[in-house]
């Protein structure tokens, strides 16, 4: 053996592998589910059953997460906080609207006008320091505020910006 070791290397070069592995990677935690009741009565004629009252959701702490949670250690993270950036083409961006909604109403909201991604392009003409920030760092020095639909200055705290996957054949 040229390292003296015994050695697993795996490469996953699609998308769909490393998709796969976060998802098990976060899955959670493993579950039971279990129900107890008798099927019979005293006299051996069956007994109706009111599953809603003896159905029981149990959740099971394997001994690497009870040990894990004695030691008191994190279990989940919350910061730094990940801001999902989203992206668009000119005159593309997503419209959400209940089936109830009047379209002119629809077509008037702010939200339609000024979308994330036109507040960064915004931003850049507004502030020097946003020139020197890529779109992905931009949640570091700024904040979205969703009322006004615009970034501004981040006075404290820290976030990272994720952007939205956007297929290779979208033009």
């Amino acid at each position: 053996m040229k390292y003296g070791a015994h050695l697993n290397v795996e490469w996953c070069n699609q998308s769909r592998s490393i998709e796969y592995l976060f998802k098990y990677v976060n899955k959670g935690n493993d579950r039971v589910t279990t129900a107890f009741y008798e099927t019979t009565n005293k006299d051996g004629s069956e007994k109706p059953v009111d599953e809603i009252k003896l159905y029981y959701d149990c959740r099971y702490v394997s001994p690497c997460e009870a040990m894990w949670r004695i030691l008191g250690f994190e279990v989940q993270y919350k910061n730094p906080s990940v801001e999902r950036l989203s992206f668009h083409f000119p005159d593309e961006q997503y419209v959400y609207f209940d089936d109830e909604d009047a379209m002119t109403d629809v077509v008037q909201r702010e939200s339609v006008k000024q979308s994330m991604f036109l507040a960064w392009m915004k931003a850049n003409d507004q502030y020097a320091e946003a020139k020197n920030l890529t779109y992905a760092e931009f949640p570091q020095k700024f904040v979205w505020k969703p009322k006004t639909r615009e970034f501004v200055p981040g006075k404290r705290g820290f976030a990272l910006g994720r952007v939205a996957y956007v297929p290779p054949g979208s033009g």
